[in-house]
């Protein structure tokens, strides 16, 4: 990872990061704090709604039981069960069982109607305004009246939109109990009242007084049935349907934050203590909108979030600036030396200003004039070593070459082969000629007409005990190659590898084209080097393996990834001293450490030695882009 990069990193990791992690803790520690202290004072205000709730509803017990043991109540259900409210009865004793009922139970202001039913089924009902009765036959046939029997007296109240079929789409509270006799505790009757309290909407107005318009309470069944509504809207709907989440209305009371119609609320509930007037499963549910209790907070925190992003930003911004100039100076630094590094000495550190960072690269500036200059004198000092080594080795070849032509010369001259000794000339006049040509590199197509001459020569000397086969494609006839390169390996495979064999030789030169490189490679059927001198050769290492050698075929062998530096023990023959060695010195010493000779040889199965050159001209230049590289 860059220097740019783990700066960035470091910033976002230690200073941006934990910022962040504050703020969001920060938030999100506060609401649930909000949350449990609204919460609690909630549960608090619930309790004591409730209690006010309570009296409401033991109020409207304390009134009914006063009126059901009265003789005016009994003697009207007394009355009916005597059949005077059946269709054969009088008329006048139901005016007068309503008039009483006016005069007695209508006379407390929530009540707005009551009916008495009588065991026979008679019954009466007086009213405030317009009220329906619900028939005795409809009320027989409903679970409430099997619950309100069994009851035995205690009342059941019914709330709005709980059973609709009975009570209509009214907001009224029902009440309905069973009557007992005074005096012989016998059921005489069932009584149905009808209750709308006003109340209740002025409790809660009385503790919600400042806004009223983002409060709403419930009072709900336990299955989550809906019986009152300070809205109205939601009457007779399921509440666990409209509250998100789990809302657990099992508990005695609890606080918790839902959502109710897409808006984030938090729902508190708590149990209407009622039983002993009849009621057991009612709770007082509360919605808040969860706005309405963070707002300050929000604005604060909106405040808080706003004033850390501008710190963020500014300290986004000081790290751009001046962070991020200085890391860009050292990564300038960084890629001048890399420059450096690869050769390039023109590479120089622009700077501006007085401060350290200006010193540093005039340091490196001057620093990199001179080790150009100290490069560029040793060159100079390199080059004169490298022509003085290149003229010494031709000195030593030349004479090398002419001595084993003369020397077959001579044989077909005292064997009187006038026709060959001539033809032997003419062929050594074309090596003298391209021997003493005033380059050093020739065409690769003269090299071969050179490596031809001196092959026809050695034929004619030794009858025909081998032939040989050149396959060069065309494309490499114009590379320019070193002068006497192929000749000493030809040689070497005539002179010491045909030596005594008793089957005919056979010597091969072909080429290996690649894109920026070629190899000629001289293959023999000879004897083959023996692994004690064959171990004496050295090979140059880590470096790149020029073309793609191989694995070694021959097993015993050095394998030829690296190329050769050494020809052995010198003096130990002319195969390894003139031979090989010299080429493999003139090549690198032409061409650089990337070329040269690799030798593969197994005794007894021959030997096969690959010359691989590149496909631009030598000269100082080459020579040093091939060491470069």
């Amino acid at each position: 990872m860059s220097l740019n990069k783990k700066m960035f990193v470091a910033f976002m990791a230690f200073i941006i990061a934990p910022l962040f992690v504050l703020g969001l803790v920060s938030y999100y520690s506060s609401q649930q704090l909000i949350e449990k202290k609204y919460g609690e004072q909630t549960e608090l205000t619930l309790k004591a709604i409730g209690r006010n709730v309570t009296y409401v509803f033991k109020e409207a017990n304390y009134f009914s039981d006063f009126w059901m043991v009265k003789s005016e109540i009994q003697s009207i259900l007394h009355g009916l069960n005597s059949g005077d409210g059946g269709s054969d009865g009088s008329a006048v004793h139901l005016v007068e069982y309503e008039s009483e009922l006016r005069r007695t139970l209508l006379t407390y202001a929530p009540i707005q109607s009551v009916t008495l039913y009588g065991t026979n089924g008679y019954s009466v009902h007086a009213g405030r305004g317009v009220t329906q009765m619900i028939p005795y036959e409809k009320l027989n046939g409903s679970d409430l009246y099997a619950d309100v029997w069994k009851r035995n007296g205690v009342p059941k109240w019914i709330g709005p939109a709980e059973a609709k079929e009975l009570a209509g789409e009214g907001r009224d509270f029902f009440q309905l109990r069973v009557v007992k006799d005074y005096y012989t505790f016998d059921t005489i009757g069932l009584m149905v009242a009808r209750y709308r309290f006003s109340e209740l909407e002025r409790i809660f107005d009385s503790y919600f007084a400042l806004d009223d318009s983002i409060h709403r309470y419930l009072i709900v069944k336990d299955n989550g049935t809906i019986l009152f509504d300070s809205r109205r809207s939601m009457e007779g709907s399921d509440l666990l349907s409209i509250v998100s989440g789990q809302l657990a209305l099992s508990r005695t009371i609890d606080s918790t934050k839902s959502e109710v119609d897409g808006t984030e609320t938090i729902v508190s509930h708590a149990r209407l203590d009622m039983e002993e007037l009849g009621i057991r499963d009612w709770k007082l549910v509360f919605f808040t909108p969860w706005e309405a209790v963070s707002g300050e907070l929000t604005a604060i925190m909106r405040w808080v979030a706003f004033i850390t992003l501008l710190c963020i930003g500014s300290a986004l911004i000081f790290n751009l600036v001046f962070v991020r100039n200085i890391i860009q100076f050292i990564l300038r630094i960084v890629s001048s030396m890399r420059r450096v590094e690869r050769g390039d000495l023109t590479a120089r550190v622009e700077h501006r200003g007085d401060d350290e960072t200006t010193v540093l690269a005039h340091g490196f500036n001057s620093m990199t004039e001179r080790i150009g200059g100290l490069l560029e004198e040793v060159k100079v000092q390199q080059n004169r070593k490298n022509r003085a080594e290149l003229m010494l080795m031709q000195a030593q070849i030349k004479p090398h070459f002419l001595f084993n032509t003369l020397e077959s010369i001579n044989v077909m001259a005292v064997q009187n082969e006038g026709k060959q000794v001539s033809q032997m000339v003419r062929r050594l006049g074309n090596l003298l000629r391209i021997s003493m040509h005033p380059k050093e590199e020739i065409m690769l197509k003269q090299e071969l007409e050179h490596l031809k001459s001196y092959l026809d020569i050695q034929m004619f000397r030794f009858e025909d005990s081998f032939d040989y086969e050149i396959d060069i494609p065309q494309s490499l006839m114009d590379c320019p190659v070193l002068k006497l390169t192929l000749q000493p390996l030809v040689e070497n495979s005539i002179q010491h590898g045909f030596e005594g064999i008793e089957y005919r030789g056979h010597i091969r030169i072909y080429a290996e084209d690649d894109e920026d490189r070629f190899a000629l490679i001289v293959e023999d059927n000879g004897l083959g080097i023996p692994p004690s001198r064959l171990a004496g050769f050295r090979y140059h290492a880590d470096r790149e393996v020029p073309l793609e050698s191989g694995a070694n075929e021959r097993s015993g062998e050095p394998d030829m990834a690296q190329p050769l530096l050494d020809g052995g023990e010198k003096g130990g023959g002319e195969r390894s001293g003139l031979g090989l060695s010299n080429v493999a010195d003139r090549i690198r010493i032409r061409y650089g450490v990337r070329y040269g000779l690799f030798l593969c040889s197994e005794e007894g199965k021959g030997t096969i030695v690959k010359c691989v050159l590149p496909k631009i001209g030598g000269g100082t230049n080459a020579s040093q882009s091939a060491s470069g590289g």
